[in-house]
């Protein structure tokens, strides 16, 4: 039944449509390319396929399809991809296909049912207030209906036990973040007296709760509580709002970051709807990762005074290391967005259309502070607008501002260049060196890579493959490539030549996973690959299969002659020192004739 379910799934959704979900993607050629999301680059690696319904990155090494790519941007299982692909697609699973499969599944359904359960009792009497306080903050009908915002009645067990009749086991409610065990091993509901903000992964499944006390409620504990951190949320890795404002944001190319739930639900009341916000954490290099799947541009707004501006320092330095173009939103009466909304919604939209580039934003209130008349206020101006200066990974920006500050205070460039080295230098050896991405990515052999682009030859072009490929055999040395040869070649010899269809057949033999072994590369990630890697070139002008071809042969046997003389000079020096005048005639000729034989290939 799985399998007919996926089958299902892939006819009715593209993977240009899912990974576009996600990711900025541009057309190259017959694929499409991206910066990968699971590493961190410059220069995107990341290729999909539209034609095969495939991705791979070059960078890191991963790739599949569209159920591979959400569990793995998700952090799922593929019974959770199942599911999420589903719902995409309007397929319709059986119960027996997901519940019950995977724990983040039913940790996903036990909070999915709590956000319905927290809708219900806002409708209710006891949710009356909760609905006046949120249209007294000026929120619609429609936007609370938008961002399904519930109601968490004041009651020890009520939730708890609504789930258990549901069928959920106790331990399941506590893991998923909806309940507490108190000293005694009782269990009560976490969120009691409260209103609910659903957060939402970036698909739009809510993997937990943003709750806050009632106006005139007891705030002894925390006037707002988050779900605390589970399998299925984890605060650093997820931003409010994104699931709704991620259209939004590429459309307009920006990203408004603004401080809690409140300030995003306002902004979309607004009709400014390229907003998000983090939750109940400080902007992480995660969550900028993300961002930047969408858009290069982000926009914090902050209060102007010294604490709103210390508030967003991180995040704006994060960001300007990222390479991100970063900007600032001031609005008038350092209101925040939401109370800008509620008393003029239109103040709101324009403070959103009149951003400042954050450093001449730095600029301007630097040199508020200080004197630029007198040497202490030069030195001054100089030590805080370098420390930002440093942190612009971009040169070229970076030299614009060098020239800026040196023009304002009057102190002869070069001089500013090398105090910011100084600042570079301490910056780095402070402990502010970017930290390791989660996947690095995977350095390859030249060797690795020509044979690579010689299967990828055999595959993009299979009614050539007698005539240009013959010697491959001795070529393709490394066993999954071998391997992978020998599944095309076998076809070849059977039906005497290859279709498209014929290749796709074998794709999904090699790609079947219980003839892979554990722990190995999937030949059918290494046969998307091959093909990505020559599939780019083939709309080329002047690109020519054969030539290629050729090329890639006569450079791998170039790199296997080369590794025989040197294993052969080796071998000389030690039959010299045991003075083997038998053996040394034998592997100087040896060496004359990879010598000859390196001379005769052609380039």
């Amino acid at each position: 039944m799985q399998d007919s379910s996926v089958d299902e799934i892939k006819s009715k959704l593209s993977i240009e449509d899912v990974v576009g979900g996600y990711l900025q993607l541009q057309r190259a050629g017959r694929n499409l390319k991206a910066c990968c999301p699971f590493h961190n680059e410059k220069s995107p690696s990341f290729i999909v396929s539209p034609e095969r319904q495939t991705w791979h990155c070059f960078g890191c090494g991963e790739g599949g399809d569209i159920f591979s790519f959400v569990m793995k941007i998700e952090g799922v299982e593929f019974i959770d991809s199942l599911k999420l692909l589903a719902e995409k697609a309007g397929v319709q699973l059986q119960k027996t296909e997901y519940r019950g499969v995977s724990e983040k599944g039913v940790l996903l359904e036990i909070v999915d049912l709590s956000k319905r359960f927290y809708r219900e009792c806002l409708k209710i009497k006891g949710g009356k207030k909760a609905y006046e306080y949120l249209e007294g903050r000026g929120i619609s009908g429609e936007i609370i209906t938008k961002f399904e915002l519930g109601f968490a009645p004041d009651s020890w067990h009520l939730l708890s036990e609504y789930l258990i009749k549901k069928g959920f086991k106790e331990k399941d409610i506590l893991l998923a973040g909806m309940a507490v065990k108190n000293e005694k091993g009782k269990v009560y509901d976490r969120f009691r007296g409260r209103i609910m903000f659903p957060i939402n992964n970036i698909s739009g499944q809510t993997i937990g709760f943003s709750s806050r006390v009632m106006p005139g409620g007891d705030e002894s504990s925390a006037k707002y509580i988050n779900t605390p951190e589970t399998p299925i949320y984890n605060k650093g890795r997820v931003l409010y709002g994104l699931d709704k404002s991620k259209i939004p944001i590429r459309q307009k190319d920006q990203c408004i970051m603004v401080e809690g739930n409140v300030d995003v639900i306002a902004s979309f009341q607004a009709g400014v709807e390229n907003v998000t916000a983090t939750s109940g954490t400080a902007l992480t290099e995660e969550q900028l990762r993300i961002i930047k799947r969408y858009t290069n541009n982000i926009v914090f707004s902050f209060d102007m005074d010294a604490a709103g501006v210390k508030a967003s320092g991180r995040g704006i330095d994060m960001a300007l290391a990222e390479g991100m173009n970063v900007s600032v939103i001031r609005v008038p009466g350092d209101k925040d967005p939401a109370d800008c909304v509620k008393s003029d919604p239109e103040l709101w939209r324009s403070a959103a259309e009149k951003t400042i580039k954050v450093m001449d934003f730095y600029f301007e209130s630097v040199f508020d502070k200080y004197d630029k008349g007198d040497i202490e206020g030069k030195k001054k101006i100089a030590q805080e607008l370098l420390t930002m200066i440093a942190r612009i990974s971009n040169r070229i920006e970076q030299s614009f501002y060098l020239q800026k500050l040196s023009s304002e205070i009057g102190i002869e460039e070069n001089v500013l260049e090398e105090v910011l080295r100084e600042t570079n230098k301490r910056q780095k050896t402070g402990g502010t060196e970017r930290k390791k991405t989660e996947a690095s990515p995977v350095k390859v052999s030249r060797e690795f890579k020509l044979q690579e682009s010689l299967l990828g030859l055999v595959i993009a072009s299979p009614e050539k493959f007698s005539i240009l490929f013959g010697e491959l055999d001795q070529i393709l040395e490394d066993e999954i490539f071998l391997n992978i040869y020998n599944e095309i070649k076998g076809y070849y010899k059977q039906k005497g030549s290859l279709t498209k269809e014929d290749l796709e057949q074998i794709r999904k033999k090699i790609a079947d996973k219980d003839s892979c072994p554990k722990g190995s590369i999937n030949p059918g990630f290494v046969f998307d690959a091959a093909v990505f890697s020559i599939e780019s070139h083939l709309d080329e002008e002047g690109f020519d299969l054969s030539k290629e071809a050729e090329k890639c042969v006569s450079s791998l046997k170039e790199i296997f002659i080369k590794r025989g003389l040197r294993d052969t000079e080796l071998r000389i020096k030690k039959a010299e020192k045991e003075n083997d005048g038998a053996l040394l005639e034998k592997l100087f000729k040896e060496q004359s004739r990879l010598m000859d034989e390196l001379g005769t290939i052609g380039f």
